[in-house]
């Protein structure tokens, strides 16, 4: 169980109607993307190589943020169907159809696999392009949510129904999944990693 405040505000936030729904998860949405960047912006590449100091993870810096990038990308091929009506989306029930700048197709069986296969590639990048590509993924993974011609309330009312299971241990048993999809996108940002980057929220 997380008792991070992030989720008793989502669990607040989904009993909205769904015009107000959005609205405040923009605005979190929003919030946490300007503290994130400004991390992004501030760190150099000395920064980026030093190893995180805590657990057993030995990911670089710049290998935490290129894994938050690629979630972001992930993510954003999940907002894609949505938008173009594929349902459910990817990343809701499973880690299949991740899709490489090259086309390339690749099915993750859990998100252990996933995470090692982006840290060993972005063992070889270069620090100016891990932060090229996360300043680029997160501005527009926010932009296909917040827009108001794009991931509105109403296109993510018509996603399919399932139970929502937060980490404070609240499940929400009836949320459309469209849903679902931003409040991970958002806690992937305002939970997971800001300790290890030392986001300010």
């Amino acid at each position: 169980m997380n008792p991070h405040p992030f989720y008793d505000t989502a669990a607040e936030i989904v009993q909205l109607p769904p015009p107000e729904r959005h609205a405040q998860l923009a605005a979190l949405h929003s919030r946490s993307l300007a503290a994130y960047q400004a991390v992004l912006r501030r760190l150099t590449e000395a920064d980026s190589r030093q190893r995180l100091s805590s657990g057993d993870d030995a990911r670089t810096v710049a290998q935490i943020v290129g894994h938050i990038a690629e979630w972001d990308r992930f993510s954003m091929l999940g907002a894609l169907d949505i938008l173009v009506g594929v349902d459910p989306p990817r990343t809701i029930n499973d880690l299949s159809g991740y899709i490489e700048p090259d086309g390339r197709r690749i099915d993750f069986d859990s998100v252990d696999a996933f995470n090692a296969y982006q840290a060993e590639k972005h063992s070889r990048w270069a620090w100016a392009d891990l932060q090229a590509l996360a300043l680029d993924t997160a501005s527009t993974l926010h932009a296909l949510f917040v827009h108001p011609a794009l991931l509105h309330a109403s296109r993510l009312e018509a996603t399919r129904r399932a139970p929502l299971h937060l980490e404070n241990g609240v499940t929400i048993p009836d949320v459309a999944v469209g849903w679902k999809l931003w409040i991970l996108v958002i806690e992937h940002m305002m939970v997971d990693h800001v300790q290890e980057l030392g986001i300010d929220l």
